[in-house]
């Protein structure tokens, strides 16, 4: 039984003050950016990230002599939020739980997992504890006795699917378009390999088949996709590059929508021509099209966008689908779109309303 990331991060939201949700997956799937996703959302937090696998002992606190009472006390790091003079609730993320340095580090973090304490210093009233780990087949050393996973509720993140990475991510983050269209065109790149034991494909991470060097998940994708708009600067060193972001068969079968997008009329061509622009010939290459003209949309080149779009549409109306769908979808341009007739025409043709 898994979750997604958007159900992880609700969940964390709504119990969190009381329940610490323990989010395992497999590496690069996105459970680490959901902490940057609480703290825009959740303004009144004081966000503290904590990397276990690099704390020592010395990192969570130290013993302060108080020479009057000629006693000691624990005095608590700041970076867990307990600051002399920090009075919001804490929004405290204990990432790669499973992997501490040492069991006296994992010891000292049960009670902050439990009774929001760290030694005998209370987390503000409020404060919301969550933690990620990965799966244990993964093989990456993450060892939680039963004791600690008793503490916490735990739950196994889904790999987010390749629509879902694409209109809620890769869309707003400037991803390479010819990235996109890849993981549009082979969204096996995304399946986890516990869902799928006898799925052989060479692009993901599997522990079972001994693919656990380069492979594509969600973050290297994102990471190649730097490397495919520096393609020219890097000259022949970019596809051995990209092979050691993403694995030599993603590579290869990436590099070749790369050199696609390069044979496809320009966005200028586009713009200032959009009835008599060459329409892209083939499925791979109308999806490209469809991802570089959303991507690079604006109020000066929509219309033209639009009508070339329509005209590709008569051929493969996916491709126009899928144009249409991610400018919708993508938060920073969709107020833009909407002032365009034509987009909110064809928005509710598709069955979405603004």
């Amino acid at each position: 039984m898994n979750v997604t990331l958007a159900q992880a991060a609700n969940a964390i939201r709504t119990l969190g003050t009381s329940n610490t949700i323990l989010l395992r997956g497999q590496p690069g799937i996105g459970k680490s950016a959901i902490f940057s996703q609480l703290k825009r959302e959740m303004p009144d937090y004081h966000a503290c990230y904590i990397d276990v696998a690099n704390l020592d002992l010395g990192d969570l606190g130290m013993p302060v002599v108080d020479r009057e009472r000629m006693v000691t006390e624990f005095a608590p790091s700041s970076r867990f939020g307990l600051a002399r003079n920090q009075k919001k609730p804490v929004l405290l993320m204990l990432d790669e739980l499973g992997k501490p340095s040492s069991k006296g580090i994992l010891n000292m973090l049960l009670p902050v997992i439990l009774e929001r304490r760290l030694g005998d210093v209370q987390l503000p009233t409020g404060s919301i504890v969550f933690a990620t780990t990965n799966l244990d087949t993964d093989g990456v050393g993450d060892m939680i006795p039963a004791h600690a996973y008793n503490r916490m509720t735990v739950v196994n993140v889904a790999n987010p699917e390749a629509d879902a990475w694409l209109n809620d991510w890769a869309m707003k983050n400037n991803v390479h378009p010819a990235v996109m269209a890849f993981v549009h065109e082979y969204p096996q790149v995304f399946n986890c390999y516990a869902d799928y034991p006898d799925d052989k494909n060479p692009y993901n991470f599997n522990p079972l088949t001994g693919n656990t060097k380069t492979f594509a998940s969600h973050r290297s994708m994102a990471h190649a996709s730097h490397l495919v708009w520096s393609k020219d600067a890097l000259g022949e060193a970019f596809l051995p590059l990209l092979a050691g972001t993403i694995g030599e068969s993603a590579a290869r079968d990436l590099d070749a929508m790369v050199n696609l997008a390069d044979a496809l009329p320009s966005r200028k061509a586009v713009a200032k021509d959009p009835t008599g622009t060459k329409l892209p010939e083939g499925t791979a290459a109308r999806f490209l099209m469809a991802f570089s003209l959303a991507a690079t949309a604006d109020v000066d080149n929509l219309e033209a966008y639009m009508t070339y779009m329509g005209r590709v549409g008569e051929v493969s109306f996916e491709a126009y689908s899928l144009f249409v769908m991610s400018l919708a979808s993508n938060d920073q341009k969709v107020g833009m779109a909407c002032r365009s007739q034509a987009f909110t025409k064809a928005c509710a043709s598709l069955g979405k309303y603004f």
